[in-house]
């Protein structure tokens, strides 16, 4: 949150349930006479989780709302098919390597 003058308020929503374990930073003077603080919010995301950053301030009409939606890449088929196409030359190999090394 930059560029505001103290007294902001800062809260973090997952699925629109108030979370209480966000973290803020002191507030940082600009040159301009306005402040910055640093919110986070530490989690791991799972699929289908909306989280919400809102920020109330005096100045503000309404507060402002950022809302980051999970998305959890499923990862392709490409690499599986590597290893398996890769393990079975291997196995051939050493089943080749063993029938000659016998005959």
């Amino acid at each position: 949150v930059t560029g505001f003058y103290p007294a902001v308020r800062v809260s973090w929503t997952k699925n629109n349930e108030a979370l209480k374990e966000d973290s803020l930073s002191q507030y940082r003077p600009n040159d301009d006479g306005t402040y910055n603080i640093f919110s986070s919010l530490p989690f791991t995301p799972q699929e289908g989780d909306i989280y919400s950053r809102t920020v109330n301030h005096v100045a503000l009409d309404q507060p402002q709302t950022k809302t980051w939606e999970v998305d959890v890449d499923v990862p392709g088929v490409g690499p599986a098919v590597f290893c398996g196409v890769g393990l079975s030359l291997g196995l051939l190999g050493v089943a080749a390597g063993t029938f000659f090394l016998i005959k």
